[in-house]
């Protein structure tokens, strides 16, 4: 049996496990259902809460986005695949179950009570909501209530569409997926995030691979709009992956 045989009989049999001793009164529509209310509530809640917004007032939404984006790679990278975490519990529960349950051969997911393994746990939208509270609240008291509201619209919305992205980049092979713009590279770089080889090195950024791109941690050796807008091709990725890769697939052919 070679490596990528290994890996996929190790996953499989871990989701086997996984799924029998999931607590009979776990569905998946309700721990996305908190996911949704949880996020979608404050984002809603924020909007109505708004009243004659200016234009400097809605390009709070620029930096914030970015700060998502920071936020989504800086937690992933240091937080869920750091041995040194300041949360523990998020790194066991991240690296040992979510990256065995799901490699890089066997990433789709099936039926409801696999979610449980597909969507990040209750805590990770508080966490991340909470992160964006000091800045709505400084914004609100030196600016205007609008500026602070935007703040948290803007980050509910964000955690939504990373939800929505890493959903979509463990669905089966849908071919039309690969076909759409930033879409495709998400899918494409979420693939090798998943390869135990390189799970704690590269390609954290789980919707637009920005910060990855910035940070030296992509795959890719190109600039941001071109990592963006990489799709599915290979053609720049960086050597020293491209020659680890070579290597790992000869060692499992032979």
């Amino acid at each position: 049996m070679n490596r990528d045989e290994e890996i996929t009989q190790l996953s499989r049999t871990f989701r086997e496990s996984y799924v029998a001793s999931t607590p009979a009164w776990y569905h998946g529509a309700m721990h996305l259902g908190f996911t949704l209310c949880f996020t979608g509530g404050i984002a809603i809640y924020s909007w109505l809460q708004l009243h004659q917004v200016t234009v400097w007032e809605w390009l709070v939404i620029a930096p914030m986005f970015l700060f998502g984006n920071w936020a989504e790679w800086a937690g992933h990278r240091y937080l869920l695949h750091d041995p040194k975490s300041a949360i523990k519990m998020a790194y066991k529960r991240h690296v040992g179950v979510h990256h065995v349950f799901f490699s890089h051969r066997t990433l789709e997911y099936n039926g409801h009570k696999e979610w449980r393994a597909l969507l990040f746990p209750p805590l990770a939208p508080v966490l991340f909501m909470l992160s964006a509270l000091p800045a709505a609240l400084v914004l609100g008291l030196v600016w205007s209530s609008n500026a602070g509201y935007v703040v948290m619209l803007t980050m509910g919305a964000y955690f939504l569409m990373y939800e929505g992205l890493h959903t979509l980049s463990h669905l089966p092979d849908v071919h039309f997926l690969d076909k759409i713009p930033v879409i495709n590279t998400v899918r494409r770089m979420h693939i090798l995030h998943h390869n135990m080889d390189y799970m704690h090195t590269h390609n954290f950024n789980l919707t637009f691979p920005i910060c990855d791109a910035l940070f030296g941690t992509s795959d890719l050796q190109k600039g941001v709009i071109g990592t963006l807008f990489n799709g599915t091709s290979n053609d720049a990725m960086k050597p020293e992956v491209r020659e680890a890769l070579a290597k790992q697939c000869a060692r499992s052919e032979s």
